[in-house]
This record gives C-alpha cells, sequence and structure tokens, in this order.
C-alpha cells in the first residue's frame, strides 16, 4: 500500500480508497475481475462494489470485512493497514450504525455465480439398476412368450399347409417298393382265394392300440405327429385322406399295391408284409410311395 495508507480517511472515503487501492493492485498483478471472482467464489459484481467503496447490495457488515480481508490476502496487501483502513470503514462505536448503512435484504443476496458441487445421488443409481433388470426380465418374457406362440402357429401352418402342398410334392419324391419273388406267389395265392366283397373295399383301422392286421399285404402306417395321410389301393380307391391324429396308427389289407401321401414324414413308419419301409426325406417333409406290386 502507499502513503495514503498510513493516514486512512474516516468513513466513506475510506472505503473508496481501499477500493482504489485493491483495483490497482490487481491490475498490477494482471488480473481480471472474472479472475478474482472465480478464486474468491464471488459474483463479479461483489468484486466491483468492493473496488468502488459502494457496499449497497452487499450482505452485513461482518461479511463485507471477510470479503475485503480475503481480497487483500489474495493480492498479498499488508494485513495491519487493511485492518486500519477496516476500523475507519467500520468503527466498533458506530457498529450498529454501520451495519445499518450497508444492510440489504435477504432477496437482494445473489451468490448464484459461484460454482456449485453437485453429487450424483446414490438412490437414483439403484432406480436405475432396478429399471434395468426389470427391462431385461420383461425382454426375456416377452421374447420366451413369442418363441412358444411362432413354434405354435409354425406347427399348426405346417399341418394346415400339408393338405394343400401334396399336389406339388415332387416325382422324385415318389418312391416304388417292389415285392419280392415269393412276396408275389403268396400275394397271387392270397388274392385269388379272397371273396369279392375282400377284393372291392378295404379294412380301415384307426385306433390308438389296434388289434394288428396280418397277412401278406397287411399295410401298417404308424405316426408319432398330426398330419395329412392319404391312402388308395390298386383300384385307385381312396382309402383315406384327411388330416389325422398324432400318435394314430392306421392299417389296411386286401388292396394292394397302395399309394401312400404323407404330408409330414418326421416321425412316421411304413410296414408292409411285416417289413420296414423306407421313407424318402425332403425339405418339405412330404413323401408320396407306392407300397407293394410290381
Amino acid at each position: 500500500m502507499n502513503e495514503q495508507t498510513k493516514n486512512p480517511e474516516s468513513g466513506q472515503n475510506a472505503a473508496v480508497t481501499l477500493g482504489t487501492i485493491l483495483a490497482q493492485a490487481r491490475k498490477q498483478r494482471g488480473l481480471s475481475v472474472g479472475e478474482v471472482a472465480e478464486r474468491l467464489k464471488l459474483p463479479a459484481r461483489q468484486i466491483e462494489a468492493m473496488e468502488s467503496g459502494s457496499y449497497k447490495g452487499l450482505p452485513e457488515a461482518v461479511f463485507i470485512k471477510g470479503f475485503l480481508s480475503s481480497y487483500a490476502r489474495l493480492l498479498e496487501l499488508d494485513e495491519k493497514e487493511l485492518k486500519q483502513y477496516l476500523q475507519q470503514i467500520f468503527p466498533s462505536g458506530n457498529r450498529h450504525l454501520a451495519a445499518e448503512n450497508y444492510k440489504v435484504a435477504s432477496t437482494e443476496l445473489d451468490f448464484q455465480d459461484r460454482p456449485l458441487r453437485r453429487h450424483f445421488p446414490h438412490w437414483l443409481i439403484v432406480v436405475l439398476v432396478v429399471i434395468l433388470i426389470g427391462i431385461v426380465v420383461y425382454a426375456w418374457q416377452s421374447k420366451s412368450t413369442s418363441e412358444n406362440a411362432r413354434q405354435t402357429a409354425t406347427s399348426s401352418q405346417e399341418v394346415s399347409v400339408q393338405a394343400a402342398s401334396i399336389g406339388d410334392v415332387a416325382a422324385s419324391n415318389i418312391r416304388v417298393v417292389p415285392m419280392t419273388a415269393s412276396e408275389q406267389t403268396n400275394t397271387q395265392a392270397a388274392y385269388a382265394g379272397t371273396n369279392a366283397s375282400q377284393a372291392d373295399g378295404a379294412s380301415t383301422s384307426m385306433t390308438a392300440s389296434p388289434s394288428v392286421v396280418t397277412g401278406t399285404e397287411a399295410l401298417v402306417i404308424k405316426l408319432e405327429n398330426r398330419t395329412w395321410l392319404q391312402v388308395s389301393d390298386k383300384s385307385g380307391k381312396i382309402l383315406i385322406s384327411q388330416i389325422v391324429d398324432a400318435g394314430s396308427t392306421h392299417q389296411f389289407s386286401g388292396g394292394a399295391p397302395y399309394k401312400v401321401i404323407l404330408g409330414y414324414t418326421l416321425g412316421a413308419s411304413i410296414q408292409f408284409a411285416g417289413k420296414e419301409v423306407a421313407i424318402p426325406q425332403n425339405k418339405k417333409r412330404t413323401a408320396a410311395i407306392t407300397v407293394g406290386g410290381n
């Protein structure tokens, strides 16, 4: 501080003089009002008020003295000389008067420019985690439900389409399984002894546990899945043509050779004259097979 500090003025003049000293010291250090406000964590208007010596709009005297002391320490001013100015500005005998002159309403205090450190609330993290878990569980349940629905719809659609797609069975899917010479001889002998009623018709059985039809022309079809089944005899007469239930067994006799059409080959088995008949597989899962005869 300069010579003015040795004989401080009284009252308002002392405040103006101290403000001038603060402003000069700040400029000598190359600091702006904004930089000082940032370091002291005060609004820039309060720094300007202290440098002008007009404390209107600032808090009570005790706070102003604290602001001035902090500002002087920042500028490394002499503390003893600062105290002399503070005694002139805020004389102890007129403490209440000084406080009244510089007191402002609480609504005029402005500390909005002070940077605030805000901590992220921990409870919000817990809420977000719970919400995230709920979303994952809901997505998993929705996926599982939609997958089950899709599989059910696909299964029903395959069965429904089987009847419509039977006519599209390619010729490569038809496989003729001829009988052996001994089987042909036995078939002719058995067929010669069959009466007219047996030659014109065929016996069809669709029971869960039927009595097994035996004979050289016995055809047994077992189905593990619900599917379309069509069987016609040697005369072209259709013995069955419908969607049949899963786990059903169908038996025919006296009408070889048979033409068998399956809408869904998986889990199906065919026996003729007690022997297994190979069922060709393809991407459409359909098959048309001629069983027995030449």
